[in-house]
């Protein structure tokens, strides 16, 4: 087999890796195709995430993005850094709403890792365009080695 899969081409190796490093940026500015997208893909048509009308009558100003779109941006970002399959955890924290035409940003970085395990812990958010946390988490990795 190929160092590079195509399940894993891109990521990189636990020894490229350090401390403090971050991962490259992932964005995205929510569309309501987006919303639409995801609604059918989830079987989730909270109406909170299409109608703007009942959205506006439950104290919202607008229709907002599913959490778990979110933080499925988010752990797309992790998976582009250490290779699909090698998430061990990922845990996150639903902080505010996403609204149409926010530009969502993700930011991970290398919290530290162990030599022994050949695992990685990872900080990780999601922010909007505010610098507002939308999405807060952590994972634990196990990205593929050299040797």
């Amino acid at each position: 087999m190929d160092e590079a899969t195509a399940v894993d081409k891109g990521a990189v190796f636990f020894e490229d890796l350090e401390e403090g490093s971050k991962a490259p940026v992932r964005s995205l500015t929510l569309t309501r195709t987006d919303l639409v997208r995801y609604a059918g893909a989830s079987h989730d048509f909270n109406p909170m995430h299409h109608d703007d009308e009942r959205a506006r009558a439950a104290g919202m100003k607008s229709v907002f993005g599913h959490g778990m779109l979110s933080a499925g941006v988010l752990a797309t970002a992790l998976t582009d850094l250490v290779g699909i399959g090698n998430l061990r955890s990922y845990k996150v924290r639903f902080t505010t709403q996403a609204w149409l035409g926010d530009e969502l940003r993700t930011d991970i970085t290398v919290r530290g890792k162990n030599e022994e395990t050949g695992l990685v812990e990872l900080d990780c958010q999601l922010v909007n365009q505010d610098g507002a946390a939308v999405v807060t988490g952590s994972a634990v990795a196990a990205p593929r080695r050299r040797s």
